[in-house]
């Protein structure tokens, strides 16, 4: 079969797994006539991203050792980002191991790189940094790896000593190096510090600051309730600030309690963006946080009559090589009986260990009695025990060894009630608990949280 139909195929199979799924991809993988490393490489990528470990496996296998395929370095990086995405370290050690045999310790930039990354965004910021440091070229995207890694894990000192090992060795930083910086500024509660990077930007560096990093500020003067600052900066912009600014904005009114700026803020993001559920939602927290229950009632019914639906959270984690999910009140697990089992044995002993289930943003509707509202708490305590990380953790504690870290991956931010009751499980289980939530890492251990509480 010529080059050119065998690439033919290959745009097929891209597109079809893409827009059909992965079912209908292997169909059309399993009619080629004859495939190169791309097709390989898109379905096993596409097992990775699925949760379906043993199935790319089973690929892989027969790619190198059935068909005698080679992995390249784009074949490496592809499946690498895949498991940083998917937070899939089994497969990701293994292309570790693979990549040091065939190319020896030194895997070179590219793979070393997806490497550092993949380390990272699997929970294991410590390996991450050993291939670093065991680098011997790296540039300015190797840095940029490890530097965004140790931000996500809240280690706000070490990306500063990071950034001045990077400048002492003469690579120049650029746009996404300062993303990094200002990120872990910001969850560090360095204010201070970020000032003066978001300021040698343009006068030090020569890089004109994009609106990622206004947005980086925003959440970093919000973070630290400096919300006028943060609204005289969205004010000097020399473009029109877009959700992602006013949306970090927004969430440092929910914060700090600040209920009016929170309300002009909202009706900015409306025009924004009128279907994002989590602007509604926290508007409508804020509006019970502050006593204002008719105003919260109301936006929620607005919601509910338009059709928008919040976002569902789910969490998964990887077991014996293979992906679990759960989403709040999930009952469609093999192992059901004993995740509820082990769930109600939790909360008791969470309880005992001080968690207090944190209603005070949930809204009662029709409380017109005594009796209404106690009943309706009752109903949203049981929201909360059955959050897709409790039940996830509930998992944890049952298939893996006493212990050993349980590492939990969220689509969503992590919310304060199970943030709360993840702290006092780790003392109670005498277990680290490892939450990779939509913007971070929280490391719970010994009744505390990497975070420090500043998230």
């Amino acid at each position: 079969m010529g080059l050119k139909t065998v690439v033919s195929w290959t745009v097929v199979l891209e597109g079809v797994v893409k827009w059909e799924g992965l079912e209908n991809g292997r169909k059309v993988f399993d009619e080629m006539p004859e495939r190169n490393e791309v097709a390989w490489t898109v379905m096993i990528v596409g097992y990775v991203e699925n949760g379906m470990t043993r199935e790319a496996f089973e690929l892989l296998r027969e790619m190198i050792f059935g068909c005698g395929f080679v992995l390249n370095d784009v074949s490496l990086c592809s499946i690498l980002s895949a498991c940083s995405r998917s937070g899939d370290l089994s497969l990701g050690r293994w292309v570790h191991g693979y990549a040091v045999k065939e190319i020896g310790w030194d895997v070179g930039v590219m793979v070393g790189t997806g490497l550092v990354d993949m380390y990272a965004k699997c929970g294991r910021i410590g390996a991450a940094s050993v291939v670093f440091g065991n680098m011997p070229r790296r540039n300015v995207v190797a840095w940029n790896a490890m530097i965004s890694g140790l931000a996500m894990h809240g280690k706000g000192k070490d990306v500063v000593d990071m950034f001045d090992s990077m400048i002492e060795e003469g690579v120049k930083p650029d746009a996404l190096t300062f993303l990094a910086l200002l990120s872990a500024c910001s969850h560090s509660g360095m204010v201070d510090l970020g000032w003066k990077y978001f300021n040698e930007l343009e006068s030090i560096h020569g890089i004109n600051p994009e609106m990622e990093h206004y947005a980086c500020m925003v959440d970093l003067l919000g973070r630290a309730g400096r919300l006028e600052d943060a609204e005289a900066l969205i004010e000097s912009m020399p473009f029109a600030p877009n959700e992602v600014v006013m949306g970090s904005l927004l969430g440092s009114c929910y914060t700090h309690g600040k209920v009016k700026l929170g309300e002009k803020i909202m009706r900015e993001l409306v025009q924004m963006d009128p279907l994002n559920t989590e602007y509604h939602v926290l508007l409508s927290n804020m509006y019970a946080l502050s006593g204002k229950d008719d105003k919260a009632n109301s936006l929620r019914k607005v919601l509910k009559k338009r059709g928008i639906k919040k976002v569902p959270g789910t969490s998964s984690m990887y077991v014996g090589g293979q992906l679990h999910q759960f989403i709040a009140g999930d009952k469609s697990h093999p192992q059901t009986a004993g995740i509820y089992r082990m769930l109600d044995d939790m909360i008791r002993r969470l309880r005992l260990g001080g968690y207090v289930p944190s209603t005070s943003s949930q809204v009662l509707f029709g409380c017109s009695t005594r009796d209404d509202c106690s009943e309706a708490l009752e109903e949203v305590e049981q929201v909360l025990f059955t959050h897709s990380e409790k039940l996830a953790l509930a998992f944890g504690l049952i298939n893996t060894p006493s212990g050993s870290t349980i590492h939990i991956f969220k689509n969503l931010r992590i919310c304060q009630d199970c943030h709360s009751a993840m702290k006092i499980a780790s003392y109670i289980y005498n277990r680290e608990i490892v939450v990779r939530d939509r913007y971070r890492f929280h490391s719970f251990k010994q009744g505390s949280c990497s975070c420090s509480d500043y998230w």
